[in-house]
């Protein structure tokens, strides 16, 4: 899973080298300054350092280059007396840090700059692929998961890569430069001091699993808050309705209380990582200092200098060793969070184009239903069996029936949001599995049930896709009998509609849909319950619009309102998913049938 993100990083290499190379510079010059600082103290204190070497050390040859190391930093640095070598010294630790520092400033512009652009690239990813999936996909997936994901995961993953652009490469450079220095000071030393390190290694493989697994469950609470804070948003007229504030707190605030109890636990054992980690590295330190110690005043094997010299590096050691501690949290975290998001991306869209798909230039002559059945993903019932129809071009053809009957599916089957389970459904002679989604698309327009506004200005929403003039918007609007309600906005075309275009009634918001569906001018018109937020009025008018559009068109009419449909050339009455009736209203009005009931029980409504 980590190589997998680390992949993300592969079109900036340019930028990590960079990283590394200035990561580099900044652990030079930093070691630089602890051996001078060291040599600093042992020259200015206690005179020149005094050679002490063991039959051991010369015969492996370290007690040369830690005296030939030693010699070199005296005769650059400290040459002289003992005030210019403490102004010499002044100056090169000033230097030193302004190199180091200039490096780290490079090093985070570098690593931040890739971080940025991952996280922009994992989220246009992850959006693009949204965009890919079936109504399926959104249909069986809360709104509230998916924001968590784009947001949340894919912050916890750039936590990660963060934590591994700086501490993974900065941090074992200085541990590697250090351990190199202690083992040219005293490599008996060294050998000792990095038994930590395999117990610390353990330690943290153990702790880390267990961090994972919370890290997983805090996520997925995390988009349960978010689904229910999201459905708050959308419902509170409801809620305020019914009264129901002090229900949504409890049901919230039991959710909200499930993460804190989530989130604690995952505290409590990260905090536990780093004290331990430290008090391993400690133990050693001090252990290490006491042998150390022996070897200076009792046996004489290892000078003062040397010994200053190994106990200051040393203990700088431990606290790149601690950062990585820290540096595992995040990984777990962003590791936790990667699984999520990439089993997201994983998943192949239901519905795409295959490589042979061709092109629908334009619609000839009919959508034929073919034994089509069809059935959701998570449900084993048909919601549409063994249907059989022709639409012709030209035709108005009306679906009606009681809800859940299957109307709305049909229509959504035609575009392609879901595929056939089993038949097929063919334009002009073409099974719509062999064209592409797009050209299918392109021929159709719909206005839904469920009225679909962008917080856009009312130009951008009615010109949605298509690049139009105003002359043109407005005339769509006209025909929607829009025109003069958006006159009186206070921006007219321009106005910004806000969120779910709450400022505008039900109407008005369904009469722009419409005026979007009309300026698209499509082969193909889908009127899914399009007049159902209509005032008497608007409705005419709308309809005097559709019926302008007959000619040379096809338009498949959806509408529980049959007063709508009277007009249609072809009524196909559907109940449990199958077509019951078909014909036209004359006929059908005196079947004794399904449609019959439905248009005697609204007459007897009205009548009422």
């Amino acid at each position: 899973m980590y190589r997998r993100i680390l992949q993300l990083v592969k079109p900036y290499w340019a930028h990590i080298t960079g990283g590394v190379f200035f990561s580099l510079v900044n652990v030079i010059f930093h070691s630089l300054t602890l051996w001078l600082s060291a040599s600093f103290i042992t020259t200015i204190f206690s005179g020149p350092e005094l050679q002490v070497s063991s039959p051991a050390d010369q015969m492996a040859g370290n007690i040369d280059l830690n005296e030939r190391l030693k010699e070199a930093t005296q005769e650059i640095f400290f040459s002289g007396s003992q005030l210019d070598a403490l102004a010499t010294l002044a100056l090169v630790i000033l230097f030193s840090y302004l190199i180091k520092s200039i490096a780290y400033f490079a090093n985070a512009l570098f690593t931040g700059y890739v971080q940025a652009k991952v996280v922009q690239d994992l989220r246009s990813k992850l959006y693009e692929h949204f965009l890919t999936q079936p109504l399926s996909f959104f249909q069986s997936r809360r709104s509230g998961d998916l924001i968590s994901l784009v947001m949340n995961d894919v912050l916890k993953v750039n936590r990660a890569l963060a934590t591994t652009f700086h501490p993974l490469v900065i941090e074992p450079l200085y541990i590697i430069t250090y351990l190199t220095l202690l083992f040219i000071i005293d490599w008996k030393l060294m050998l000792m001091s990095i038994l930590v390190i395999p117990l610390t290694s353990f330690f943290i493989y153990i702790i880390s699993k267990s961090i994972r697994r919370k890290v997983i469950r805090v996520q997925r609470q995390l988009g349960e808050i978010t689904s229910r804070f999201s459905e708050t948003i959308l419902g509170i007229r409801i809620i305020k309705a019914f009264v129901s504030e002090d229900r949504e707190k409890k049901r919230f605030g039991t959710e909200a209380q499930k993460l804190y109890q989530l989130m604690f636990r995952q505290i409590k054992l990260q905090s536990l990582s780093l004290p331990v980690t430290e008090m391993l590295g400690v133990s050693m330190a001090v252990f290490l200092l006491w042998i150390g110690g022996v070897q200076v005043l009792k046996y004489g094997t290892l000078s003062s200098g040397d010994f200053l010299r190994f106990i200051v590096i040393l203990f700088a050691i431990y606290q790149p060793i601690r950062n990585l501690a820290k540096v595992n949290i995040n990984i777990q975290n962003g590791l936790a969070a990667g699984q999520r998001v990439f089993k997201v991306l994983d998943i192949e869209p239901a519905i795409k184009d295959e490589h042979d798909s061709v092109e629908l230039k334009e619609f000839g002559s009919d959508i034929r239903f073919d034994n089509v059945s069809f059935s959701y993903d998570s449900s084993e019932i048909h919601a549409i069996r063994d249907l059989d129809t022709t639409i012709k071009k030209g035709e108005v053809v009306a679906l009606v029936g009681p809800s859940g009957a299957g109307k709305t599916t049909v229509v959504d089957l035609i575009p392609r949001f879901h595929d056939v389970t089993t038949g097929s459904i063919l334009i002009d002679g073409h099974d719509i599995r062999t064209l592409t989604r797009a050209s299918i698309r392109n021929q159709i327009g719909i206005v839904s049930q469920e009225t679909i506004l962008f917080n856009d200005t009312v130009f951008n929403n009615i010109s949605y896709g298509m690049e139009s003039t105003q002359e043109q918007v407005e005339a769509a609007a006209r025909q929607a009998n829009a025109h003069d309600f958006i006159l009186k906005l206070d921006h007219q075309y321009e106005t910004v509609l806000g969120e779910h275009a709450t400022r505008l009634s039900g109407g008005q918001r369904q009469r722009i849909a419409i005026a979007r569906a009309l300026l698209k001018d499509p082969a193909i018109l889908i009127l899914d319950e399009a007049t159902s937020a209509l005032d008497t009025q608007s409705e005419k008018a709308v309809q005097s619009a559709i019926e302008n559009l007959m000619s040379g068109r096809t338009v498949i009419v959806i509408a529980h309102r049959l007063s709508t449909i009277l007009n249609a050339d072809k009524i196909l009455v559907m109940e449990n998913g199958e077509i019951v009736e078909e014909g036209n209203h004359a006929s059908l009005s005196q079947s004794g049938g399904l449609y019959e009931k439905l248009y005697r029980l609204q007459f007897a409504e009205k009548g009422a």
